[in-house]
């Protein structure tokens, strides 16, 4: 086979538009190489830059944020650092029929992570598709109940949490490639499920901090002009424990947890061994009170 010939069959395997006179001069025919290589060059860092851009809605992305909170959810079960010497709390009720126990703070703390609309986001709108609001607070929930209950439910026999239900309130739009920040936190509970509340607000310091520590939760956020301004959605999901066909009472999980106290929190110390500072079991009455009256008004 002759240069000429070699050269065409190279063009050709490349994809390369053939000339209608190959060039006899090896260095215009290198030019001529070089200059659809740069394209190529052009293309595939064009093509990589998207794929960075738009990391958290690849194929199998999803599944690879939520790796953290598995590793979680799995560590205790496998490796047997679970919470089998804490005492899960006896059952103590209120006049409402709530559980009404002493809690740690952590209970009702918040877990938030950072976020931005994407271009593959986008709706017709042209802002964050409502649609993908509920990805998002799906890593945000998981990695909130693995942090608190991991070991809690290992101990319970390796029970789990199911999704049982989702409503979103939506305020504003997110535009594209604003940031914002996820937050999630317990709610409330009842005998047999509980609820998380998650708010996705601007990500400004701070702010997110001031909705999740608002008392009165989500209703309250709503009825605070300044704090509904930094907003862009609330969104409240319902939850059971569930050890294979049997349901298990969140109050036991969270008791499990070290989370709710029977014995109204007396003695409590914290890491530092001062005295930890305890939700009151009226508190915690409140809480979940004002809690599920909020999940009446939007889920029911």
């Amino acid at each position: 086979m002759d240069k000429v010939t070699a050269l065409q069959s190279f063009l050709s395997e490349r994809g390369l538009p053939l000339p209608e006179e190959l060039p006899e001069n090896v260095s215009a025919l290198a030019r001529h190489l070089r200059f659809a290589s740069y394209w190529e060059l052009a293309g595939l860092a064009s093509l990589l830059g998207f794929a960075v851009a738009n990391l958290k809605a690849l194929p199998l992305a999803h599944s690879l944020r939520l790796l953290p909170s598995l590793s979680r959810l799995l560590a205790p079960r496998l490796f047997g650092r679970s919470s089998s010497k804490k005492k899960a709390p006896g059952r103590v009720t209120s006049s409402s029929g709530t559980v009404a126990l002493a809690a740690r703070p952590a209970l009702f703390r918040h877990n938030t992570h950072s976020s931005r609309a994407i271009l593959l986001d986008l709706d017709i709108n042209m802002h964050k598709s409502n649609s993908t609001f509920f990805a998002d607070a799906d890593v945000s929930r998981a990695a909130l109940l693995t942090t608190l209950l991991s070991d809690a439910l290992a101990a319970r026999g390796g029970a789990l949490f199911a999704l049982a239900g989702t409503q979103c309130k939506f305020l504003r739009e997110i535009r594209p490639l604003q940031t914002y920040t996820v937050a999630s936190q317990i709610l409330t509970w009842t005998d047999k499920a509980f609820y998380t509340a998650t708010y996705f607000v601007s990500p400004r310091r701070g702010d997110a901090a001031a909705v999740c520590g608002l008392k009165g939760g989500p209703a309250a956020v709503l009825k605070d002009d300044r704090l509904r301004r930094k907003v862009f959605a609330i969104m409240v999901s319902k939850y059971v424990f569930k050890a294979g066909r049997a349901t298990v009472e969140p109050a036991a999980v969270f008791g499990a947890a070290g989370l709710l106290l029977s014995d109204g929190g007396k003695d409590v110390r914290a890491k530092d061994g001062k005295a930890e500072d305890i939700v009151s079991a009226g508190e915690v009455d409140k809480i979940v009170q004002e809690g599920m009256q909020f999940v009446r008004d939007c889920m029911l």
